[in-house]
C-alpha cells in the first residue's frame, strides 16, 4: 500500500465548495470577455508538468555548463541544489533577513487602508485593523512563517500555499495556511488571458498530466483544487509558457556551474601537479640495459614498498608505504664520484595563490543574484564598493546597496500582493468584503523597506531645503510665507499648525526660569518682563524681545507673527 492510500484511505475531494466563487473566482464570463479581448495571451500550449523525454546532450557546454530543464521538477530540484552552495545560501539568507525584519514595533507586515472613504468611518478602519492582526498575527503568527515563505520563493521561483478554513464554519473565514512542496504542484490556465483554472497536486513522481478537470478528480493519485484555495507567486520571469517560470536563481547558473567546475579543477590540479617530486638517478655502471632496467625496478620497489607486519592477520606484506617519502635517503658513491643521486622537482603552489579566475567567476555570481559587491571583502575578491551616492558625508550608500534594496522591494511587492489576496478572501468569508465593499484597490499590505536609503536621502534634500530657507528667511525682501511655501514645501494648514503649536503649546515645555537661564541677566530679564508685561526671558539677557518678534499678516488673513 503507498503512503497516499494511508493518508487518504477514502477518495478525498480538496476543491472544497465553499472555495467556489470567492475572488476572483467570483467574476463571472461575460465580465472576463469584456476585459479579455481578441487576442491570445500564450500561444504555445502548456508542455505539461510531467513532461519528460528530451535527449541527453553530448556537448560539454550542455553538459556541465548550461543544461536544459527536461520538467519543471529538474528545474526546482536544480535550484535547491544550487542554493546549497555556500555562497549563494549567504546570499539568500541575507535576502530573507532583510525583506522580513520587523519595524520598530514589532510588527513584519502593515496594513495601509488607500481607499479615502473608508478612512472617513473610524469604525471601518477598527474593524479592518482588527480583522487584520487576528488573521496574520493571531491565526497565521505570520512572524514565524514568513521567513521560510520567502526563502522558497526565492529559492524554487514560486511559492504554493493552501488556504484552510473550517468547512462546517466557514465565516470564521481564513484559520491557517499550509505550504505545498513546489515540485508537486501543477497548473491549468486559459491561454486567452493567463487566468488559473485549476490548481493539481501530484502524489506520485512523473506523472501524467490530465487532459480534463473531470480526469483529474477520478484519478486517487492527483489532489484537485479550487483556484480560490491556493496561494501562488513566482518570480514573474517565464520562458514560452507561462507554465515555464525562472526564477531568482536562474541568470546565476551559468556562473555557478562555471566556478564550481574551476574549483575542482584548481584542486585536482593541486593534488596532481603540485607536490614535489624526487628523482632517483640509479648508478648502474656498465650493466646491459635489460639488466639495468631491472635494478631501477629493484631499488624503486625497495623505496616504494616496504615489509610489514599486519598484527591481524600474523602476515608480512609489500605494499606501497605513502610516508616512505618522508624518510632520508642514504646511499654509498665511489671516490671519484659515481654513484646513485636523488634530486628533486619542485612542485607549483601557484595553484592556490593566483586564482584571479576564480575571483572572477565569483564576482560574476554575486552580480548574476543582484548582491551588493561592497558587501564581499575587498581583500578577498579584489574589488571595493561602486560610486557612492550621497557623496562623502555621513549616511552615503553605495548603488549596488541602492540596487539591492529596490530589488528586494521589489520581491515584496509581489509577495504582499498576493497576502492581499489572502486577506480579501478571509473577509469575504466572513461578510466584510461585501458590506463594506472592499476591493483590492482599498488597501495595501506592506513589508518593512530593507534599507532606509530612501530616509537617508530624504534627510539629504531636507538639509538643503532647511539652508536655503534659514539664508533667505532673515532677509525682509522675502515673505516668510511665500520661503515656507517653497522651500520647505507645507500646505497653508501645516504652516496653521506650526503657528498654533507655537502659539500654545511650545510656553508648556519652556522649563521655569532659574538664576542661571538665560545668561547672566536672567534674573534681570525676569524683572525687566514683569515689569514691562513682557513675557519671561524676553527682557534683557533673556533672549529676544518683543520688537524682534515678526508680526505680518498674509493676503489670506492667516497670522505669521512668531516668525
Amino acid at each position: 500500500m503507498a503512503w497516499y492510500d494511508i493518508l487518504f484511505p477514502k477518495r478525498v475531494d480538496e476543491s472544497t465548495a465553499a472555495f467556489k466563487g470567492k475572488g476572483d473566482d467570483a467574476v463571472t464570463a461575460k465580465e472576463l470577455a469584456e476585459k479579455r479581448g481578441e487576442g491570445v495571451e500564450d500561444i504555445y500550449l502548456p508542455a505539461g508538468f510531467g513532461g519528460y523525454g528530451l535527449g541527453s546532450f553530448t556537448s560539454f557546454y550542455n553538459r556541465y555548463i548550461n543544461r536544459i530543464y527536461e520538467s519543471e521538477v529538474n528545474k526546482i530540484w536544480e535550484y535547491r541544489r544550487m542554493a546549497e552552495y555556500p555562497e549563494i545560501a549567504d546570499v539568500i539568507e541575507d535576502a530573507v533577513n532583510e525583506a522580513t525584519q520587523e519595524d520598530l514595533d514589532g510588527y513584519v507586515l502593515q496594513l495601509q487602508i488607500s481607499d479615502n472613504d473608508l478612512t472617513k468611518s473610524k469604525n471601518t478602519v477598527k474593524v479592518l485593523y482588527k480583522e487584520f492582526e487576528d488573521l496574520f498575527y493571531n491565526k497565521l503568527e505570520i512572524e514565524n512563517i514568513i521567513g521560510d515563505l520567502f526563502r522558497s520563493y526565492l529559492t524554487d521561483g514560486r511559492l504554493y500555499y493552501e488556504r484552510v478554513i473550517n468547512k462546517n464554519k466557514p465565516k470564521q473565514g481564513i484559520v491557517a495556511i499550509k505550504k505545498l512542496p513546489a515540485e508537486t504542484m501543477d497548473f491549468v490556465y486559459d491561454p486567452r488571458d493567463g487566468r488559473i483554472l485549476n490548481f493539481y497536486q501530484y502524489l506520485t513522481p512523473k506523472p501524467k498530466r490530465p487532459a480534463t478537470k473531470d480526469e483529474a478528480e477520478k484519478d486517487d493519485k492527483i489532489v484537485v483544487f479550487n483556484p480560490e484555495q491556493i496561494g501562488f507567486v513566482d518570480y514573474g520571469v517565464y520562458g514560452k509558457t507561462k507554465a515555464e517560470i525562472f526564477g531568482y536563481l536562474e541568470k546565476a547558473r551559468v556562473p555557478y556551474n562555471q566556478l564550481k567546475l574551476l574549483e575542482t579543477s584548481v584542486i585536482i590540479y593541486r593534488i596532481v601537479r603540485s607536490p614535489e617530486r624526487f628523482v632517483f638517478k640509479i648508478d648502474t655502471g656498465n650493466m646491459p640495459k635489460d639488466k639495468a632496467m631491472k635494478f631501477v625496478e629493484k631499488v624503486k620497489t625497495k623505496f616504494i614498498k616496504k615489509q610489514t607486519y599486519d598484527p591481524q592477520t600474523g602476515s608480512l606484506t609489500h605494499e606501497p608505504e605513502v610516508l616512505s617519502i618522508l624518510e632520508n635517503f642514504f646511499l654509498p658513491q665511489s671516490a671519484d664520484g659515481r654513484g646513485s643521486d636523488i634530486t628533486t622537482v619542485g612542485g607549483n603552489a601557484a595553484g592556490f595563490t593566483n586564482l584571479d579566475d576564480i575571483y572572477y567567476f565569483n564576482r560574476k555570481l554575486y552580480r548574476a543574484m543582484k548582491y551588493p559587491m561592497s558587501r564581499v571583502t575587498a581583500g578577498q575578491e579584489k574589488r571595493e564598493a561602486d560610486i557612492v551616492v550621497g557623496g562623502a558625508h555621513t549616511g552615503e550608500i553605495s548603488r549596488d546597496e541602492i540596487k539591492w534594496a529596490k530589488f528586494l522591494e521589489r520581491q515584496q511587492i509581489r509577495v504582499c500582493s498576493e497576502l492581499r489576496k489572502l486577506f480579501l478572501i478571509h473577509l469575504e468569508f466572513k461578510g466584510l468584503k461585501q458590506q463594506y465593499e472592499l476591493d483590492k484597490e482599498s488597501f495595501r499590505i506592506v513589508m518593512t523597506q530593507p534599507s532606509h536609503y530612501g530616509e537617508i536621502q530624504n534627510q539629504g534634500y531636507q538639509e538643503v531645503r532647511f539652508n536655503n530657507y534659514n539664508a533667505l528667511a532673515n532677509n525682509e525682501e522675502f515673505s516668510k510665507y511665500y520661503l515656507m511655501r517653497k522651500y520647505l514645501e507645507w500646505t497653508d494648514q501645516e504652516i496653521e499648525e506650526n503657528i498654533k503649536a507655537k502659539k500654545e503649546k511650545d510656553p508648556l515645555l519652556i522649563p521655569p526660569m532659574d538664576a542661571g537661564l538665560g545668561g547672566e541677566g536672567g534674573e534681570v530679564g525676569m524683572e525687566a518682563g514683569a515689569e514691562t508685561g513682557k513675557g519671561p526671558g524676553q527682557g534683557p539677557g533673556g533672549g529676544s524681545t518683543e520688537s524682534e518678534v515678526y508680526t505680518g499678516e498674509s493676503a489670506d488673513g492667516v497670522d505669521y507673527s512668531g516668525y
